[in-house]
């Protein structure tokens, strides 16, 4: 596991040495209830839970505000905005690093899968992009500039010819945990093909003309797709469906060797999903929204029915903690244990962290405060016990 530094420790020592911090008369969001109590950090592990408040000296004060776990993003590719904040202008990347890492702290997520493309597909500035981002990241860590801890997800474009001879590379890097198998291509779904590419402004000319000139790819695809499973499987790397629409997309990652859907876009991919035993991955942002933003189905509406496991934040890094604050609203909703679960605990046993995820004695003290203003606000965070935000 990648070793990241962390910024100088802002609390109270103890008399033996050790850093030692007390939160007080907070609402503690466990993976099954929540209550008013304590927190005893010491040497950045959870050392005690009670009930009740305590009168000491050093004790950080909730004034009832709200204790959860940290966040744990397992999809956001909002480094990509940093380092490319307008056509044609490219940002340096350890300074856009750093700013991402202090916008995805301030979201109340201390662990985060920074979600990367890999193949040009149809937008070849992100392949360029590729390796500045990868060095901001690993520049900013080797000089201590990171306050959350930062992992890797390949989204790996299956339309992209020369996918098998780039990825191997990457693969191989020790702080890769996800990778996702994109497959946008119209053979695929061709309405939805044609939907996206309204909706990104193309006319119905330029989209027949996409079509015609992909018309050969899906041989391409399925090699691809198949190939990067099997590479995953070597590696213990968890690999995800994407974007599936119909329940055969469904049976076909299945009968691949996936077990993660990551966005099904339909109620019938959704069902398909769970019918499986597949763990399903959403994006808050439409949770929030009320809808996608380009036609797919509400992610409140397989709310309703209990179809996913997992919340991302997909493209705006706020989105998590919002949606996990809505879904106890709705009527068939989860409790707030369950939704703060969805972005904690559930992607934590997922992808294998079993050392974070939940606020329980012997875990690790990564713990957001949140005070509820017309929503979730983040307060302050701490990872590993030490303040950061």
């Amino acid at each position: 596991m990648t070793v990241i530094e962390v910024w100088p420790d802002q609390d109270r020592l103890s008399e033996s040495g050790h850093a030692e911090t007390i939160l007080t008369n907070a609402r503690i969001v466990t993976g099954s209830e929540c209550f008013s109590g304590t927190v005893r950090i010491k040497n950045g592990i959870i050392a005690d839970i009670s009930r009740g408040t305590t009168a000491a000296a050093n004790a950080v004060d909730f004034a009832g505000d709200f204790l959860i776990p940290g966040i744990m993003d397992v999809h956001t590719d909002h480094l990509e905005k940093h380092v490319l904040p307008r056509p044609g202008m490219t940002w340096n990347p350890v300074s856009a690093a750093i700013a991402y890492d202090a916008q995805i702290i301030a979201a109340g997520t201390t662990t985060v899968f920074d979600s990367l493309t890999v193949g040009a597909g149809a937008n070849p500035e992100r392949q360029r992009l590729l390796p500045l981002m990868l060095d901001g990241i690993r520049e900013a860590r080797a000089h201590g500039a990171l306050r959350g801890e930062h992992f890797l997800h390949l989204r790996c474009d299956a339309e992209e010819p020369d996918l098998l001879g780039i990825v191997p590379q990457y693969l191989d890097r020790p702080d890769v945990r996800f990778v996702t198998i994109m497959d946008d291509g119209p053979h695929r779904n061709l309405e939805r093909f044609r939907s996206i590419h309204t909706h990104k402004g193309r006319s119905a000319a330029e989209i027949e003309t996409m079509i015609a000139a992909k018309g050969a790819s899906s041989d391409c695809n399925h090699v691809n797709r198949t190939r990067l499973l099997e590479m995953c499987r070597e590696r213990n790397i968890a690999c995800a469906s994407h974007d599936d629409t119909t329940a055969t997309h469904i049976e076909d990652a299945v009968a691949a060797g996936s077990s993660i859907a990551e966005f099904p876009i339909t109620m019938e991919a959704a069902r398909a999903a769970r019918a499986a035993g597949m763990t399903a991955i959403v994006g808050a942002p439409n949770i929030v929204a009320g809808r996608s933003h380009i036609g797919n189905v509400s992610v409140r509406e397989l709310a309703e029915h209990r179809l996913f496991d997992i919340i991302c934040s997909d493209y705006i890094p706020a989105s998590l903690l919002r949606a996990i604050w809505y879904l106890p609203t709705m009527p068939n909703g989860p409790s707030l244990p369950e939704a703060v679960a969805m972005g904690t605990l559930n992607p934590a046993q997922t992808f294998g962290f079993s050392d974070r995820g939940e606020i329980a004695i012997g875990k690790r003290a990564d713990l957001v405060r949140v005070s509820d203003i017309d929503g979730p606000i983040v307060r302050s965070v701490w990872r590993r016990g030490q303040r950061v935000l």
